[in-house]
């Protein structure tokens, strides 16, 4: 495995190249990809698992659990009472406890651990780069003939990176389509799934450095067949169709005719009518370039925050001020640019609020500038800056 700082997707998925997999496989169809014993060896290990489960303040019942047999068990089976540091009590898996359940055959589940450790971190970013999705990533600690779950489909795409021992997956024919995670796609008990897996489509032995990918609803389930296992599964959620309806939503809130009374039932005509109107209203609203260009920004920043500390840092925050007077914004057409004397510089899609934030104010820093703007990246930010400056629209004092 390379570098944490240097992973790529193409690392990842390697010898298969990403034109082949986005080409034959992804939201398609299952791909393993073989790589050997050290292609993932510095991902995970048990000296690394035993290092981040001792850090016993980090572990909750929700963020660690227990499986055995395809039933989750009881926190209060491998919790005990503990207090935090506000002296407040709370459930704290207990090594004594847990270890005891492993013994008898449980599997360990540790959930959202990809800010963990440089590596997880490194792989959930760029899966992240390269799918334009959100990686969420867990751990599963499995022993031989004792299943953590039974056959099931997952609501988002499966990247499963085997580090240790072996365990049999058995992929099947049956795929949902397009399942979110909501409860209509959450609650299906036992039997259905058993009705809708179908047949094995393949059955595939995992082996350290194997990789294992599954499309979102595609049914699976796996056995540890030797007598310890490790994987790591990244679970990637891509930004879909109801994304675009949420931010529509909060468009809707702002047009008087969405937040006006329906006509009264009797008058079924003009309940008719008032619906058209809206179907229309909301057409028109779902064309909108500003709306298109706020769900662009909605998918460069949909990821995680990992990280993002480098100390040590200056003592003193970074301020500027305006660099040059008569500078201004101008609409042309479905785009905004900058003005001066000089000329017009285009800006980016979706900085808008960002250069006329800079624009209103004498000065300000890049505290002030970051709060303001949370939900950009302090790379996008930095870049921002840097350009402004450059411009001679602002400069540093």
């Amino acid at each position: 495995m390379p570098n944490a700082v240097d992973l790529t997707f193409e690392d990842i998925l390697a010898p298969i190249s990403t034109e082949e997999f986005f080409a034959k496989y992804h939201d398609r169809k299952p791909l393993h990809i073989p790589g050997g014993g050290d292609k993932f060896k510095s991902l995970m290990s048990w000296e690394t698992l035993n290092g981040l489960l001792n850090m016993t303040s980090v572990w909750s019942p929700a963020s660690l659990q227990l499986a055995l047999d395809g039933e989750l068990v009881p926190p209060s089976q491998y919790c005990r009472s503990a207090a935090d540091t506000e002296g407040r009590q709370l459930l704290q898996p207990d090594a004594e406890l847990v270890t005891a359940l492993l013994q008898q055959g449980a599997s360990l589940v540790a959930n959202d651990i990809d800010t963990l450790t440089p590596e997880l971190a490194a792989t959930g970013n760029a899966l992240e780069a390269a799918l334009g999705g959100k990686a969420q990533t867990n751990l599963y600690c499995s022993w031989r003939e004792h299943p953590a779950f039974r056959s099931h489909f997952d609501t988002h795409d499966v990247y499963a990176i085997h580090t240790v021992g072996e365990k049999v997956w058995q992929v099947y024919e049956g795929r949902l389509d397009n399942p979110i995670a909501h409860p209509g796609y959450k609650n299906f008990g036992h039997d259905y799934h058993e009705k809708h897996k179908g047949q094995v489509l393949t059955e595939i032995t995992m082996r350290p450095g194997d990789l294992l990918y599954l499309p979102r609803g595609q049914y699976h389930d796996a056995l540890a067949s030797s007598d310890s296992t490790i994987h790591v599964s990244f679970g990637v959620t891509a930004v879909i169709g109801l994304d675009f309806l949420t931010l529509l939503y909060d468009q809707a809130i702002a047009d008087p005719l969405f937040r006006s009374n329906i006509p009264l039932p009797a008058d079924a005509g003009a309940v008719q009518e008032h619906l058209t109107r809206l179907a229309e209203r909301l057409a028109g609203l779902a064309g909108q370039p500003e709306l298109h260009k706020a769900f662009a920004a909605y998918q460069r920043n949909f990821h995680y925050q990992r990280g993002g500390f480098s100390l040590p840092v200056e003592t003193a925050a970074s301020f500027y001020r305006i660099g040059a007077s008569g500078m201004g914004m101008k609409q042309q057409g479905t785009d905004w640019v900058l003005t001066s004397k000089k000329g017009k510089v285009p800006i980016p899609a979706g900085f808008e609020p960002h250069v006329r934030w800079v624009l209103e104010r004498e000065s300000f820093s890049s505290i002030e500038f970051g709060m303001a703007f949370p939900e950009t990246t302090a790379e996008e930010r930095e870049t921002l800056l840097r350009n402004l400056s450059a411009m001679k629209v602002i400069q540093r004092i």
